[in-house]
């Protein structure tokens, strides 16, 4: 399986000083799966990214955003877990715009995945990517077994 975290970060892209953290915490995902970030200057390339993506299943794709549903790490961990068992190849997690998700995206995720919301608090996009990027270590640590979750 496949997992890809994007964003989609505007014209200009700040210098990310969590890049390295998100990359670190992705690359210990290997037991489960691949990981990747991908990055699009507005949500109209990101699904036609979507639309580009081949494979034998449809990707699996969660927007993150307030209006989502609400999971606990071990409700992700069960969610990723039934997507990687079912054979789905891709899912991506992707964190929108700095003005929102527009209704459209919101009506196309939810025929392919969701909506996913880490809280009702505002985060920083570059917080948010940092948070989904430990909560996919988190759940792949859950699904192999490792001690990093301790539930609580």
């Amino acid at each position: 399986m496949q997992i890809t975290l994007v964003q989609i970060a505007g014209r200009t892209r700040k210098q990310d000083v969590y890049d390295p953290l998100v990359r670190d915490y992705l690359k210990h995902c290997v037991e489960v799966a691949r990981c990747a970030t991908e990055s699009f200057p507005n949500e109209a390339a990101f699904f036609e990214w979507i639309g580009r993506q081949k494979g034998r299943t449809v990707p699996a794709v969660l927007l993150l955003d307030g209006r989502g549903r609400q999971m606990s790490s071990e409700a992700f961990a069960d969610w990723l877990g039934r997507h990687r068992n079912e054979g789905t190849q891709h899912v991506v997690f992707a964190i929108g715009p700095a003005d929102g998700w527009s209704d459209e995206a919101r009506a196309r995720a939810r025929l392919r995945g969701g909506l996913l919301s880490l809280g009702t608090m505002t985060l920083a996009h570059q917080m948010a990517r940092l948070v989904v990027a430990e909560q996919i270590y988190r759940a792949c640590t859950i699904l192999t077994g490792h001690p990093y979750h301790k539930g609580h």
